[in-house]
């Protein structure tokens, strides 16, 4: 009797301590995700600025790449889909055209930035796929896991090292996940996916000087932060131009851009806006 109560006990608090560690993994990754609460003009803008960038390149193949202008037209539609129907009340051009001269005459710099958060969200997306990389690098959270590859692809590169033998699995190690998150020059597998990760980033930087740069329209914002979103912005860009490792792309969009913005245009995350609510609802 003793001890199946023993058995008890210890199963009870094997299993509590298996969902203590479960919610707190939870939670980390939950502190770590850079989730910004959006609204239905910045949603609307996100998909104008992205359709455009689809068309202008699509134009820009026709006629001497006939494959990539039809993969951009083919993003363009998809795209013109949703931003047509992303109002219930638009029925009719006129309505658009309507909803559209609102949002371009009518947004603050806080929906801008919020723009600019949902388009490099895209960005990551596009050189993710054009690299053919399974890890998500929109999701804060998988910068915790970093660290381990890169210790891991360390050790087993000095394994490789020390051995006289070449073999397949060497080759087979080059193209791995880890590999490819830690490499310069990837081989471009999806080229349309990275025409459009950098041409959203040009689109980007336009935003930046016309919306959110600091000026004399421009009020209640650090110009110290603001002038290193531009200086983070333009590093970016250097970086998918010139087929940068995508680690280190993922650590500056999470760990310097997102903050940036975060703090510059007062943007909300999910996190803290369902704590908000709850403490209203209370």
């Amino acid at each position: 009797m003793k001890k199946y109560n023993f058995l008890k006990y210890t199963s009870i608090f094997t299993i509590s301590i298996f969902l203590f560690s479960f919610s707190l993994v939870d939670q980390i990754s939950y502190i770590y995700a850079h989730s910004f609460t959006t609204d239905d003009s910045s949603y609307f803008l996100g998909l104008d600025k992205r359709t455009k960038v689809e068309l202008e390149l699509a134009e820009k193949n026709y006629p001497l790449n006939i494959t990539l202008s039809m993969d951009h037209s083919d993003n363009a539609a998809r795209l013109v889909y949703d931003i047509y129907y992303a109002d219930d009340d638009i029925v009719e051009d006129t309505d658009f055209i309507k909803r559209y001269n609102k949002e371009i005459t009518s947004s603050n710099s806080t929906t801008y930035a919020l723009v600019v958060a949902d388009l490099l969200d895209t960005v990551l997306k596009g050189y993710a796929d054009a690299l053919i990389i399974d890890t998500d690098l929109t999701n804060m959270s998988n910068l915790m896991l970093l660290d381990g590859m890169k210790k891991n692809l360390t050790k087993q590169s000095s394994v490789n090292s020390a051995s006289s033998m070449s073999s397949d699995d060497d080759d087979d190690e080059s193209e791995s996940e880890s590999s490819k998150l830690f490499s310069k020059n990837n081989p471009i597998f999806n080229y349309a996916d990275y025409e459009t990760a950098k041409a959203l980033l040009v689109e980007i930087k336009d935003i930046f000087q016309k919306h959110l740069k600091p000026s004399s329209n421009v009020i209640n914002q650090s110009v110290d932060v603001t002038l290193k979103l531009e200086k983070d912005l333009e590093k970016l860009d250097d970086m998918i131009n010139n087929n940068g490792m995508p680690a280190e792309v993922m650590e500056l969009v999470h760990l310097q851009i997102h903050p940036s913005l975060q703090t510059g245009f007062g943007l909300q995350t999910k996190m803290a806006m369902d704590g908000q609510m709850n403490m209203d609802g209370q």
